[in-house]
């Protein structure tokens, strides 16, 4: 049995890779094509367009995972059938249940993964891409960390340590320096609200640093001159679902402490958390199609399902989590609802089989 798990793995690991390769290969260049319209804003110029896209390729991989495991199984497991191999293991003595409980081992390889994957390779590589694109297109540095955001402005350095559903900054703290990076300003404030032009600071401490004394102001609000925008701000929140699991906890955790909108971020943690199982569900979901011949009679037809089941599921994910964040429902739900339901469906079709 160990030599069909093995066949069976190898070739559904081989043609997901395939398949992987091409899909990221399509939506790269389309990125690299988008990434072109920033060429001549500030720094920004065609080989930060390129090293942009590269850097961005590791998240596109993630979210095309699924996607690419669904349409490798069915290829692979596909050509397995039409080949009469599946029908020969069969014939041998071999149930459907156990040449499923070889499709589900390579489905544990492939989500494990997958975990690995967005736990330890896209934070690191969104971070600097964020970080390079903000940097280069808008002068401004954001470097997000599990519990904070440092932002970069010149001769500012500015720490935010939260960023609430509605986009307010919470708990401001900017460390101002000369040119000869000796700290003269050091401010604090409760919050900061974008009035549609400029950001205004609440509750505001300042301490005034020089060589003969150390002077403490407070000020209710007051303007903010910064760089940093709307767009960016729409960055750094956009991309907290590409944060590690334990940092998006942390962060949660956190706003809930302060009484703050935590849900969409909860919905990213639980969303990072389920992935993997939609690897599972996915390669599940591919077996009911390969074993009837009647609709997998051909790669056409195969290709045509698969792309239709995928395309169903990932819209379905994104309305599914968008019809939770509105109406407030569970996280967890709504991070899970669209797996089990597959889970449900592929069982059922299973269950069908001679």
């Amino acid at each position: 049995m160990q030599i069909l798990d093995r066949y069976i793995i190898k070739a559904v690991f081989i043609s997901t890779l395939l398949f992987l390769l091409v899909i990221v290969a399509l939506y790269g260049f389309i990125a690299l094509s988008d990434s072109f319209k920033y060429i001549g804003k500030n720094t920004f110029t065609t080989s930060d367009a390129f090293y942009y896209t590269l850097m961005t390729m590791p998240r596109r991989i993630y979210e095309l995972y699924p996607f690419s495991v669904l349409l490798g199984a069915m290829m692979s497991l596909g050509a397995l059938n039409s080949n009469g191999e599946l029908v020969i293991i069969r014939a041998a003595g071999v149930s459907v249940a156990r040449i499923i409980f070889s499709v589900m081992k390579a489905g544990f390889i492939l989500a494990l993964l997958m975990l690995l994957w967005g736990e330890y390779v896209i934070p690191v590589t969104e971070s600097i891409a964020q970080n390079h694109h903000a940097n280069k297109a808008q002068g401004v540095t954001s470097i997000r960390s599990e519990e904070v955001t440092w932002v970069r402005d010149k001769n500012n350095y500015t720490k935010i340590a939260a960023i609430a559903s509605n986009k307010d900054l919470i708990g401001i703290t900017m460390f101002t320096f000369d040119e000869d990076k000796t700290l003269k300003v050091s401010t604090k404030a409760a919050k900061a609200k974008f009035n549609g032009e400029d950001w205004v600071l609440y509750d505001i401490q300042q301490t005034f640093i020089t060589q003969e004394k150390i002077v403490t102001n407070k000020v209710d609000k007051a303007i903010w001159p910064t760089l940093l925008n709307m767009e960016l701000v729409d960055v750094i929140v956009s991309k907290l679902e590409f944060l590690p699991a334990r940092g998006l906890f942390q962060y949660a955790e956190y706003l809930d402490s302060n009484g703050l909108d935590s849900q969409q971020y909860w919905m990213a943690f639980w969303s990072k958390i389920i992935a993997p199982f939609s690897i599972a569900a996915m390669l599940l979901f591919a077996v009911p199609f390969v074993f009837d011949s009647s609709r997998t009679n051909n790669a056409g037809n195969r290709l045509m399902i698969g792309v239709f089941i995928g395309v169903i599921f990932t819209i379905a994910n994104k309305v599914v989590a968008q019809f939770g964040l509105v109406y407030s429902l569970s996280p967890f739900i709504s991070a899970s609802l669209v797996t089990l339901i597959t889970f449900t469906i592929a069982v059922l079709l299973i269950r069908r089989i001679n």
